[in-house]
């Protein structure tokens, strides 16, 4: 499959930790709208992420060295204090009508400056006491890498002067996805749903 040129159409969702992301692009996913390409880290999964997850390919440290060694990786980062390491693949153009996409954290939009000139910014937010819930539940879970509410306000403002729409997860996942599919259409990165495209 071809590699996604640097002006080829291409979605990046960002949005604080526990917004929702990731369950709103599986379900944009699974219906065909987007293609969406991890980024690989070394960090450990959470137990909700034993099974995978469209945001994060998971890898130890080895693995992670010999891909960047290779030049799989367009670019690599470390995010906040931690020893975990990320990196965003080559992207490949998707077949049919899907829209290549990716999550991010804002922090890291200046790696996509340097590689894509053609991509769109959209930010997904939710409320705050709903976010600092399931941040705590993942502390809980003995999982506090995933607990970064300290950051979410800082994260919101980084987002938010570069995300050419912005979301908020108020309803329900289904709402939430339909409103990003909506958007896609006006801002013509993907064409009109057909009775071809697969409902959700």
């Amino acid at each position: 499959m071809p590699y996604l040129e640097p002006n080829d159409r291409l979605l990046v969702i960002i949005g604080p930790s526990g917004a929702g992301k990731t369950s709103a692009l599986k379900l944009l996913h699974d219906q065909g709208v987007v293609e969406v390409t991890p980024s690989w880290t070394t960090r450990p999964p959470r137990e909700d992420e034993a099974e995978g997850t469209l945001e994060h390919t998971f890898v130890d440290e080895a693995t992670f060295k010999q891909k960047a060694a290779e030049g799989f990786f367009l670019d690599t980062a470390q995010l906040f204090d931690l020893s975990y390491r990320y990196g965003l693949p080559k992207l490949e153009k998707p077949e049919g009508s899907r829209v290549a996409t990716v999550m991010l954290q804002a922090s890291l939009l200046p790696l996509m400056d340097k590689y894509y000139t053609n991509y769109t910014i959209y930010q997904i937010e939710d409320d705050k006491d709903r976010t600092a819930q399931r941040l705590q539940e993942r502390e809980a879970a003995g999982h506090a890498m995933g607990s970064r509410f300290e950051e979410y306000q800082q994260e919101i403002e980084a987002g938010r002067k570069r995300a050419d729409r912005i979301f908020t997860n108020d309803g329900t996942l289904e709402e939430l996805a339909g409103r990003i599919a909506e958007a896609l259409i006006e801002d013509r990165l993907v064409g009109p749903v057909t009775s071809e495209t697969p409902a959700a």
